[in-house]
């Protein structure tokens, strides 16, 4: 039956994230859960989730980082400055003979203290890192921005499962009381002698039959609102209601998609987004490595104090102060054949991932494409499950009527209230499946949930 699918899915799914939940931990928002039920809507849960979840939020702190690089190599373009101090104790004096006469040269103390200075004039590496950072920034926002997408489609997919399992349980629920009001029925024909004992077992059975499943489907509520809970990172036990039903879509307008209609460069998609910025990436990297062949050029400033002596009378030293200014201009010549290797390797990276964003448009688009006849499927469906719902109902109150008339079997009954409840189960479910297929979709455009991401 499509609601055991669906509470199987339901406890996989649940379990799992209740695994992340331990390992992230909970905020202090979950730290007491509150008496006051949360209601919510799509927009609110979305909402909720996307400031709440750590994943997220670590997102945003990459960025933060990729930022600060970015700045740490802006600032090698500024002169670096630095004091020095020193001072050199000589324990042998060196000698100088001549014409039979030795002297010693030098002095006992040595003092030196100042401020160097360089700026860098002409340097192709820093320049190409300054780039490289900056894509770098790039790739954390579009990362950023696919956990945001993925996490946005987990949580609508996660709100309408509460919605399919609310509505299925509200179908067996009547379909429960329906058969339970039979069974009275059915007994009081006994009792009057105008039935067999066969069909009050047969409605007994009936009754029992769905007891078991309505308590599954009531489970499946609570694994879909613990999935949504997690989804949010809010504790278990929040107490949490999802506004509205899959019923209230009744009488929406369901379409088809065209997949002429459909960007099917998929330039939105998070993935060749984060693709194309890596091939930037890459493209960088290799003209960082051929930067590595050019001179670079550096003014270099040094002002300091000198004081030799032989005793330690520091009112009695004399400073000596000197000041220089020079052009250091450096070219690596031969490095051992290590900067044609790395640029052989940036360049076959850089050929990797073209094949990975072939491979992965292919994917994308065959997704694309299921997600579209998902939702002609889907479509199809709800015509048709709407219409044997209608007839079903139809033809449980025929049976109704004719068995209270004594013209009608309990298993014409009971069979019109199982038709009536799977034709019922089959339509929301199709009403379900289409918003979620819809909601594949989009996530593979990347573009429909601009209005909940955080800029």
């Amino acid at each position: 039956m499509k609601t055991s699918n669906f509470i199987k899915k339901s406890s996989f799914v649940a379990t799992c994230l209740l695994l992340q939940m331990n390992v992230f931990g909970q905020d202090s928002l979950s730290s007491q859960a509150p008496t006051d039920t949360l209601r919510l809507n799509l927009d609110q849960a979305i909402t909720i989730a996307l400031d709440q979840n750590p994943t997220i939020k670590v997102a945003g702190m990459d960025i933060t980082k990729a930022n600060y690089a970015k700045k740490e190599a802006i600032a090698g373009l500024f002169p670096s400055v630095a004091a020095s101090a020193s001072y050199t104790r000589t324990l042998k004096k060196q000698t100088m003979s001549f014409a039979g006469n030795t002297m010693e040269i030098g002095t006992d103390n040595s003092w030196a203290a100042g401020f160097s200075a360089s700026l860098p004039l002409i340097n192709v590496p820093l320049w190409q890192s300054i780039k490289l950072s900056t894509e770098s920034v790039m790739q954390k926002v579009e990362t950023a921005r696919s956990s945001q997408i993925s996490h946005v489609s987990t949580v609508i997919a996660a709100y309408y499962a509460i919605m399919n399992a609310q509505d299925s349980y509200k179908v067996l629920e009547d379909s429960y009381n329906t058969a339970n009001e039979n069974l009275r029925i059915t007994k009081k024909r006994y009792e009057q002698g105008l039935t067999s004992e066969y069909d009050v077992i047969q409605a007994e059975v009936q009754v029992r039959n769905i007891q078991p499943t309505l308590i599954s489907t009531k489970n499946g509520i609570d694994l879909a609102l613990l999935q949504l809970k997690v989804l949010m990172s809010l504790p278990a036990n929040y107490p949490i209601k999802v506004e509205g039903t899959l019923g209230d879509y009744a009488k929406d307008a369901f379409e088809t998609v065209d997949i002429n209609a459909v960007d099917t460069t998929l330039t939105d998609n998070p993935n060749i987004r984060l693709l194309d910025i890596s091939t930037t990436l890459l493209e960088r990297q290799l003209k960082l490595q051929k930067a590595s062949w050019y001179p670079t050029l550096s003014l270099s400033a040094v002002y300091q104090w000198t004081s030799l002596n032989d005793n330690f009378k520091f009112a009695d030293y004399q400073i000596n102060p000197y000041s220089t200014l020079g052009i250091t201009l450096s070219w690596p010549i031969f490095q051992g054949g290590a900067r044609y290797y790395k640029q052989k390797q940036a360049q076959i990276a850089l050929d990797e991932i073209e094949y990975t964003k072939e491979d992965t448009r292919r994917k994308l688009g065959m997704q694309l494409q299921s997600s579209i006849d998902n939702i002609k499927v889907a479509v199809d469906q709800i015509e048709s499950t709407k219409e044997a719902m209608a007839f079903a109902e139809k033809g449980l109150n025929i049976s109704q009527k004719r068995y209270e008339v004594g013209s009608g079997s309990s298993l014409e009954l009971i069979t019109s209230e199982n038709s009536l409840t799977q034709a019922s189960l089959s339509y929301y479910q199709a009403i379900y499946n289409y918003i979620i297929a819809k909601n594949s979709l989009n996530e593979v455009l990347g573009n429909a949930y601009n209005q909940y991401l955080n800029k």
